[in-house]
């Protein structure tokens, strides 16, 4: 962690119960979609070991190796980005791995897909009908909404647990976790873990990102007033599933670095599955990643530094057009300015710290994957190693330069993604300073695996108090 922070109670606490635990549990992420890093980087510094499960490995069995299957918030093309890959055996390998007792956990996306679908989701998708896991109905499902649901927004929400919930031990009674565009469900005596109760300045409406000045009634209010739950957790078979709607493995920075308490429920999860499958697997490892040749670390580590360089050079004028949208609370000329200057820094420890590990010994086979592993030709973003992040934040950066002297006003607001600097660049965690995130979250895991003498490259945790303790409902 940083030199400067100190661990708040509730970290600590979560590192002391997990610390005997982890070594025995088998922990896998999905690998062939979606944003991952951010869970695989909690595991680590807890004590497991997060293996990349890709959906290959998964549709011939490979989760028979695992306790754990952690399938993230979507790529590009969200549900459908993480679902296409899998095909109808994937799926099906999911759900009887799960009914044999493991651990599914799923947010944002990777939660949407194991509850009740839309009927026009399920329509695109009627092979994959097996990966729903619970009978949990979404709140905010709609057919003419983006990939089967309305936004309720992006930014941070408030929740109130139910106090006697296993997935909620340890948790203040209300408190803060970032949302960002993902599922709620309908509340039900049986699933129901936490509820939404509220949000203040750092949440952007999803009806307000374009026109924050809009009126009527926003989805997100109507959702509190239904007590709609941003998590839920039952049981399928002998195993259990856990649906994060929202982001508790997300931080409450520009670039979602920066944990609090909400994280405590993953931990809660993790511990959960420990407990039931003992620690009967603590000396078996697997290696399931498709590792490429160990890149010259010293040159790695430059390419960063060069790309903190770069990022620190935009002013990202398109971010002041029209229709230009906001998140996080913030307009978007703020949140590019943040999320570059964040991104730059990032980059900058970085590479800093690869040039540390560089000196310090080599790395090991079976952790060169975090350094090289390329993307399966279906790939949605997911799990790729530091070379090609570092590959990826130098090809959107040429691109947004490409695109500056030619932006139009924007027509909604994730619409022309792949047009203007604005998305290119800085507006959410598949930007170019969103995978300086994945970057950072990559190397610090990669530095609690291998045990290396070396500061993470992003502080652990959130500088606004209220982001540990529980907040005014």
């Amino acid at each position: 962690m940083s030199e400067s922070q100190l661990a708040p109670a509730w970290w600590t606490s979560v590192q002391q119960e997990l610390a005997p635990l982890m070594p025995g549990l088998r922990v896998a992420f999905y690998a062939s979609g979606g944003a991952p890093y951010h869970h695989a980087a909690l595991v680590a510094h807890w004590g497991g070991v997060p293996v990349p499960l890709s959906a290959d490995a998964i549709a011939t069995g490979a989760l028979a190796g695992f306790d754990v299957l952690i399938v993230p918030g979507g790529g590009l093309y969200g549900m459908s980005g993480l679902l296409e890959p899998l095909g109808n055996d994937g799926a099906a390998r999911i759900r009887a791995w799960v009914e044999a007792g493991g651990l599914y956990i799923g947010s944002c996306a990777g939660a949407y897909l194991p509850a009740h679908w839309p009927e026009s989701f399920a329509q695109q998708h009627p092979r994959q009908q097996a990966l729903q896991l619970l009978d949990v109905p979404m709140a905010n499902a709609a057919d003419a909404g983006l990939g089967g649901l309305d936004s309720p927004g992006v930014g941070v929400v408030r929740a109130q647990r139910v106090p006697e919930h296993w997935l909620t031990a340890g948790l203040p009674d209300h408190f803060e976790v970032v949302h960002y565009n993902g599922p709620c469900f309908l509340p039900t005596t049986a699933t129901g873990v936490t509820r939404l109760v509220g949000y203040g300045s750092a949440f952007t409406p999803w009806e307000h990102a374009q026109t924050p000045d809009a009126p009527g009634e926003v989805l997100i209010d109507r959702l509190i007033r239904q007590g709609a739950c941003n998590v839920v957790a039952g049981s399928c078979g002998e195993g259990t599933v856990v649906l994060f709607g929202s982001h508790p493995e997300f931080g409450f920075g520009a670039v979602q670095l920066g944990w609090g308490v909400a994280a405590r429920m993953f931990g809660n999860a993790l511990g959960y599955q420990a407990r039931r499958v003992g620690a009967a697997h603590a000396e078996e490892r697997h290696d399931l990643s498709k590792s490429g040749p160990t890149p010259d670390l010293p040159r790695l580590a430059d390419d960063f530094l060069r790309a903190s360089t770069r990022l620190a050079g935009h002013s990202l004028p398109d971010a002041a057009l029209p229709g230009a949208p906001g998140f996080l609370g913030r307009t978007a000329p703020a949140l590019a300015a943040e999320s570059l200057a964040e991104a730059s820094q990032l980059c900058h420890r970085i590479g800093v710290a690869l040039h540390g590990l560089a000196r310090a010994s080599p790395v090991p086979d079976h952790l060169a994957h975090w350094l090289f592993s390329t993307p399966e030709g279906t790939q949605d973003y997911g799990f790729v190693g530091l070379a090609q992040l570092a590959a990826q934040i130098h090809h959107l950066i040429d691109l947004a330069q490409q695109r500056l002297q030619h932006s139009a006003d924007f027509t909604s607001p994730y619409g022309d993604w792949d047009q203007h600097p604005y998305h290119l660049l800085a507006s959410s965690y598949l930007s170019a300073a969103g995978i300086a995130a994945s970057a950072a979250l990559a190397t610090g895991t990669l530095i609690s695996l291998g045990h290396y003498d070396l500061p993470s490259p992003y502080d652990l945790f959130s500088p606004d108090s209220s982001a540990h303790t529980g907040v005014n409902a």
